[in-house]
Order: structure tokens, then C-alpha cells, then sequence
């Protein structure tokens, strides 16, 4: 709990970072809708102060903080969490909380994202030679959607959803290469394996996944994390995976902006559409 290792950390604190520690003992939940700036005005300290207190408390930055909080919180989730589904339940009542649960997980994970991050997504997709998109299972179909949104803006971009391939693959990139690696878990030992060589042989490796805790996460190059409610939605991955393709949807359009030719490379794609529909 993060409440927890604060207080076990709290005699350490400077007197600056007690202030930051005292509001978010106090208010835990309403700290994950804030920012630096924020939260620094609201318990009177400089924003470098808010920053020093997450690292004294374990946490890489203020968004590992702000991803703690949601993770864990079950008041948070208690807030404007979709009851639990029930057998039996009514077709309209499953449906609806199904589309509502899914709007939270957008929602939670809009904000936790932490941007500088995504800044260095978009620099390293641009820069990449070719792009390889590695994923397994339910995280495949993310995998191949992102590979043709690329592939549409022009980049080199090609997906392996394989677990030898992958690997294979991995051990033979170079330093103009990127991996993305998209993993709910964070520790399917393919994925993780597949990054580990790829990162070893020179590639840059960024990963999406839903725990920040995760292997894949930490063995990352750049990793981001979204909000995944397993605990209102029981079925592994489908929340997680809505949020990893409107972030990696979110990340098309990123790249997009920069590209000049865009508009024309649309035309191009629409018109290729027209030729294949009745």
C-alpha cells in the first residue's frame, strides 16, 4: 500500500516532503486527478519537493505514484465502479456495465498517463529504421491493429505474434530497430524473453503493459502503464486491453502531426478502400 510505505518512510521525510506526505495520507484519492503543480500548491511546498518526496518513498516519479494509488485503491474504484456482474443478470443491465466499465478504464487511465513519456514513444517510433510489434493471445489482436495504423502513416512496421518468431527475431535487430512490446501481465515469458534479446542486441524497446511492477515494465527501454479494473470487469485483459489500443491509437495520431505527406498518404488509403467495398 502506498499509505503504508509512507508512513514507514515518514520519519525520514524533510520537513517539505511531510507536507506532501500529510495531504496524500489525508486525501489519497484526490491526488490521482492532480498534477505536480497541483498537488505543490495545495500542500504549499515547491513542485521539486513533491518530486524528491515520491523518490524518498520508492517511486520513480509523481505518475509511478499517481499508478500506485489507482492500482490499489478500492475506494477510488468504490467511487464509480459498475457493481459487480451477476449470473443471471439481464442482457441490457450486462451490456450496459460492460460499456460503462470500459469508459472508467479510459477514463483512469488518461489520468496516470504520463506524458513525457508518450513524448519519447513518438521520438523513437519516428527515428526507428523498422519498427517490430511483439505480443501473444489476447494482446495480439493490439499487436496487428497498431502494425496497420503504422504501416498506414508509412513507417516499417510489422507484427509477431509467434513465440518462436519473435524470439528469433529478437536476437537478430540492430541499433536502428524499436521494439514495442504489448503484454496485459507484464510477464508472459515470451514477451519478456523476445525484449530481453532484443534489448541485448542493440534495440531501442518500449513496452505497454498494465502493471508497472511487471518484468516487462522494468526491462523496458520506455514503458507505460494503463489502468486495468479486473476487479469490477473479471475477465483478464478486456479492460486493459480498450485502454492499450486508444493509447496506442493516441500514439498514431502523435506521430501523424509530424508527418507532412499524411493527408495524401490517407487519400491514398481511402482510395484503396474504395476499390476492395461494394
Amino acid at each position: 500500500m502506498v499509505t503504508e510505505r509512507i508512513h514507514k518512510q515518514y520519519y525520514i521525510l524533510t520537513a517539505a516532503e511531510r507536507k506532501v506526505a500529510d495531504f496524500i495520507l489525508l486525501a489519497p484519492y484526490k491526488v490521482i486527478n492532480m498534477t505536480v503543480n497541483t498537488l505543490s500548491s495545495e500542500a504549499k511546498v515547491a513542485p521539486s519537493a513533491v518530486i524528491r518526496f515520491c523518490k524518498t518513498v520508492g517511486f520513480g516519479g509523481f505518475s509511478e505514484l499517481k499508478i500506485a494509488l489507482v492500482q490499489e485503491s478500492a475506494a477510488f474504484k468504490e467511487e464509480t465502479a459498475m457493481p459487480a456482474f451477476n449470473q443471471g443478470a439481464e442482457v441490457k443491465t450486462t451490456v450496459h456495465k460492460v460499456f460503462e466499465t470500459g469508459i472508467k478504464t479510459l477514463r483512469d487511465t488518461e489520468s496516470i498517463i504520463d506524458f513525457k513519456k508518450i513524448e519519447k514513444m513518438t521520438v523513437a517510433l519516428r527515428k526507428a529504421k523498422r519498427i517490430f510489434i511483439f505480443a501473444v493471445g489476447t494482446s495480439s489482436i493490439v499487436a496487428t491493429d497498431f502494425q496497420y495504423r503504422l504501416s498506414q502513416l508509412g513507417f516499417w512496421a510489422t507484427a509477431y505474434t509467434d513465440v518462436l518468431f519473435m524470439n528469433v527475431t529478437a536476437v537478430n535487430l540492430t541499433l536502428d530497430d524499436v521494439v514495442l512490446a504489448v503484454s496485459h501481465s507484464g510477464r508472459t515469458k515470451a514477451v519478456v524473453d523476445a525484449v530481453r534479446h532484443a534489448k541485448k542486441a542493440g534495440a531501442t524497446t518500449i513496452a505497454v503493459t498494465s502493471f508497472s511492477d511487471s518484468m516487462l515494465y522494468n526491462d523496458s527501454d520506455i514503458a507505460v502503464s494503463v489502468f486495468a479494473d479486473e476487479i469490477n470487469y473479471p475477465v483478464e485483459a478486456v479492460s486493459a486491453r480498450l485502454a492499450h489500443i486508444c493509447l496506442l491509437d493516441a500514439v498514431t495520431m502523435a506521430l501523424a502531426t509530424g508527418i507532412e505527406e499524411f493527408p495524401s498518404r490517407i487519400k491514398a488509403r481511402n482510395k484503396i478502400l474504395k476499390e476492395i467495398r461494394y
